[in-house]
C-alpha cells in the first residue's frame, strides 16, 4: 500500500513502510474517527447513535470491548444520507470516506459505509485480501430504515435486497474448485451482479426504501446491509442519551438496556474466551504516522 496520507483509492502495500500496530493505539485512532464524525453531526443537526459491540462496550465497560477491534455506529436512512454529502467536503485530511462511489475497489457489500484513518492497515481475518481498495483502520457506519407497513412487505424487501448482496459476497470469496452445482449457483451471482452495476443497485435499493412507512414504530439495519432479523421499536432509541467511552461522551440509544438483552441477552456477563470475536489478522500504520 503506497502513502495513503491524501485521501485516495489506489494502495500498494509495501511492508517496509510500514510497522505494526498495537490494538490499543488502533482503538484510540477509531475513537480519533469517531470524535470527527461526532462534530461532524454536531456541527450540522444529525443525529448518531453507538451500535452493536460499540454500544456493549460503553455500557459494561465505558470503553471497547478488551478484544474489540472495530467500532460500530448507526445513523437513521435521512442523515446518515446528509452525513455521506457532508463527509465528502468536511472530513478532515487524515480520514476517508469509503463507500462504493467513492472507493471503486470497495467490496465489502454489506457495509455501505466506512471511515478509515489513512496510513494505516487493518486487515480482517474473515474478508478475502483485497490491497486495491483503501484497508485502513475504520469504524463502521450504518444507515437505519424505518420498516413497511407490513411484514410481508419488509420479508420481500429484504429477500431482494438479500439475494443482491449475498450474490455479491459469494463471488468476492468465490472458491478455487466449483462443483456442477455450485458453477450453477455461481452462474446465478454473476448474472445478478452484472445486472446490478453500481448506479443500478443503488437506484434499485432506492425504489425499495421507498416501501418504507416513515412513520413506523419500528426500524432496522437498512436495506443495504444484511441483517434483516433485527428489529428495535424506535421509542427505544430516540431521544439519544450521552455514554462514556474512554473518557469522551457519544449518544447512544435511550433505552440500551432493552437493545442489548435482545442483541445478547445476559449482556454484562463476559462471554467465554472461545466466543470472544477478533476481526484483525494485521494491523500496521506508516513509520511517519
Amino acid at each position: 500500500m503506497n502513502n495513503i496520507s491524501k485521501k485516495t483509492s489506489s494502495n500498494v502495500y509495501k511492508k517496509d513502510d510500514y510497522e505494526d500496530l498495537s490494538l490499543k493505539d488502533a482503538q484510540a485512532l477509531m475513537v480519533s474517527i469517531l470524535k470527527d464524525v461526532d462534530q461532524l453531526c454536531e456541527k450540522h443537526g444529525l443525529k448518531y447513535f453507538l451500535d452493536a459491540g460499540t454500544l456493549l462496550g460503553a455500557v459494561r465497560h465505558k470503553d471497547f470491548i478488551p478484544w474489540d477491534d472495530d467500532m460500530d455506529i448507526g445513523m437513521l436512512r435521512q442523515d446518515y444520507d446528509k452525513f455521506l454529502e457532508i463527509a465528502k467536503k468536511e472530513l478532515p485530511e487524515h480520514l476517508f470516506l469509503q463507500t462504493f462511489k467513492t472507493d471503486k475497489y470497495y467490496d465489502i457489500y454489506p457495509v455501505p459505509c466506512k471511515i478509515r484513518y489513512n496510513g494505516t492497515i487493518l486487515i480482517e481475518k474473515a474478508i478475502g485480501e483485497n490491497d486495491k481498495m483503501h484497508n485502513g483502520v475504520y469504524i463502521d457506519i450504518f444507515p437505519y430504515d424505518s420498516l413497511p407497513k407490513t411484514k410481508w412487505v419488509y420479508k420481500l424487501q429484504r429477500t431482494l435486497s438479500y439475494e443482491i448482496l449475498k450474490s455479491l459476497n459469494r463471488l468476492r470469496d468465490k472458491p478455487e474448485h466449483l462443483s456442477f452445482k455450485n458453477r450453477i449457483t455461481f452462474t446465478f451471482y454473476k448474472l445478478v451482479t452484472k445486472i446490478f452495476s453500481i448506479k443500478r443497485r443503488e437506484k434499485f435499493f432506492k425504489f425499495l426504501i421507498n416501501w418504507n412507512d416513515p412513520n413506523s414504530k419500528y426500524m432496522g439495519y437498512g436495506v443495504d446491509t444484511y441483517w434483516s432479523e433485527y428489529v428495535y421499536k424506535k421509542e427505544d432509541y430516540f431521544d439519544l442519551v450521552k455514554l462514556e467511552f474512554q473518557g469522551e461522551h457519544f449518544y447512544a440509544p435511550r433505552n440500551y438496556d432493552a437493545i442489548l438483552t435482545q442483541l445478547y441477552g445476559d449482556y454484562m456477563t463476559l462471554p467465554k474466551e472461545e466466543e470472544r470475536v477478533w476481526h484483525a489478522k494485521e494491523i500496521k500504520k506508516l513509520k511517519e504516522v
